[in-house]
């Protein structure tokens, strides 16, 4: 597998890698097993390096992590709460070329933009949509907010580290009348005992800075949308609306297609998709 992907590896994508290695960085800082930035043959090792620095760490508690699943030729879902170390076990599942439906209220920042990092390497179109997918014989294979957390039931949810996810695909679909929230990052607050205010100054610094290179490496080019995700508060989530795309255009670049999206169709010059 990993040799494989070495081989498959375009050079135009391997600065997608090292430029997100500030994510790294900011891994060994704050204590997390999230590996962004790095070629995937040394992976592994680098994971388990970043894991023996951290064993006295104060423990983060842990989400329910995503779950994975193939439900047609080339289509998955990857719904549920991002937790730490679901990087490193979703990549290796993952074929290339699929279109995979995204279903998440966030969690963990590292390995949300690893696996945007990874969608990008692998050519993936990423959705979000409110309506059921049907398979050849009629059959129910997708039911959305069939698991949507508490204080989120009925609603499609994508946000926080999902939002950073859906940008890692080529193509991008916002379907019906789905949540899509962006927020800022924040250090967990375990990490935050005990550190000097120098170091919690700096690891911030190095999140943000992280941040805004991966997402120019995502295709995010307009500055003042990138800058969206480091300025709303970690406490509050900005919930992506048609509404605003007159007075920030840039914004509704986010998707390359809408599709009756709270009302709202089109579809981007920078699709790669016949519409």
């Amino acid at each position: 597998m990993l040799s494989l992907l070495g081989k498959i590896m375009k050079n135009k994508l391997r600065s997608l890698f090292k430029e997100t290695w500030l994510l790294v960085t900011l891994a060994t800082v704050i204590g997390t097993a999230a590996l962004v930035g790095m070629y995937y043959e040394t992976y592994v090792e680098e994971y388990k390096r970043v894991n023996a620095e951290h064993n006295n760490k104060p423990e983060v508690p842990q989400l329910g992590g995503l779950t994975f699943a193939k439900i047609d030729d080339n289509l998955y879902t990857l719904t549920g709460e991002v937790a730490q170390g679901d990087c490193e076990k979703i990549v290796p599942l993952m074929p290339r070329d699929f279109t995979v439906i995204l279903e998440s209220p966030g969690g963990s920042l590292h390995d949300g933009a690893c696996l945007a990092a990874h969608f990008k390497l692998r050519n993936v179109h990423t959705v979000v949509r409110d309506t059921p997918v049907y398979n050849e014989d009629g059959k129910v294979i997708y039911q959305p907010a069939a698991a949507a957390g508490k204080g989120f039931e009925g609603r499609v949810i994508c946000a926080s580290a999902c939002s950073i996810m859906f940008l890692g695909g080529d193509n991008r679909y916002l379907m019906g009348d789905v949540w899509f929230g962006i927020h800022g990052p924040a250090t967990p607050a375990p990490y935050l005992v005990g550190k000097a205010p120098n170091a919690i100054e700096q690891a911030a610094f190095q999140t943000a800075a992280g941040l805004i290179e991966l997402l120019t490496q995502l295709g995010v080019e307009d500055e003042k949308l990138k800058l969206f995700f480091i300025r709303v508060p970690h406490q509050t989530m900005y919930w992506l609306k048609p509404s605003d795309f007159k007075s920030m255009p840039a914004i509704s670049l986010l998707a390359t297609h809408y599709r009756d999206f709270h009302g709202f169709t089109a579809t981007h010059k920078m699709a790669n998709l016949p519409t």
